[in-house]
């Protein structure tokens, strides 16, 4: 599922049914391990509400594993949630999903790098790049503090877990030996090694704080 998608659900299931009145609308804004992001909510009662939003990383992220550092940017990711606030309380459960793009990590290379058991020069390796692939869309469960859409000044947490699965490494280099087949069993066993290393990251784990300010109806 993309990320017009995501957000057109969420639209669609706000607006569709004419018989149910909107009770509020609010605005968050938070930061977290998604990185800086806002949130708008429409609530139809003072339990029920949906909630879209978009989360960024501004810098540069470094992984290392094996002898080689990685760096890699992550894309903006979006989420859409129906949250429930049991007895119109502050406190809500989140159902949803959260968009779960592929990642790209291009390593930094000096004059030379352990790749499988052997040592290469830089410049035979070229550029060195590990894509994870993850699922499109991850659907999401969590709970929270905070009704953005409560009419008021309030104080916003997010804490759960998008389920992505388990991420597929494909590891890739472009200089001039990239080709052999001596290289490429080498570049395998590295790969074997970085996928050992994300093998047990089956979820995304979301931690948001924030302050959120609601228009009432």
């Amino acid at each position: 599922m993309k990320t017009s998608r995501i957000i057109g659900l969420a639209i669609v299931c706000a607006l569709a049914p004419a018989s149910i009145q909107a009770q509020g609308v609010g605005v968050a804004a938070h930061v977290g391990s998604m990185g800086v992001g806002g949130d708008l909510s429409l609530h139809f009662s003072p339990s029920i509400g949906v909630r879209v939003g978009g989360n960024f990383i501004p810098s540069d992220i470094s992984f290392d594993a094996g002898d080689i550092s990685y760096d890699f940017d992550v894309s903006p990711r979006f989420t859409a949630m129906l949250d429930l606030h049991p007895g119109g309380s502050a406190f809500r459960i989140s159902v949803g999903a959260m968009q779960s793009d592929d990642i790209s990590l291009a390593a930094t290379l000096l004059n030379t790098v352990d790749i499988g058991g052997l040592t290469f020069q830089a410049a035979d390796v070229g550029n060195l790049t590990a894509v994870f692939d993850t699922k499109d869309t991850a659907p999401y469960i969590g709970i929270g503090i905070g009704n953005p859409a409560g009419g008021a000044f309030g104080f916003f947490l997010d804490l759960g877990v998008g389920l992505w699965g388990t991420p597929q490494v494909l590891l890739s280099a472009d200089g001039p030996i990239s080709t052999l087949p001596s290289f490429q069993a080498e570049l395998a066993i590295e790969q074997a090694e970085l996928q050992d290393d994300v093998d047990a990251v089956t979820v995304y784990p979301v931690l948001s704080i924030g302050f959120s300010i609601g228009f009432g109806k």
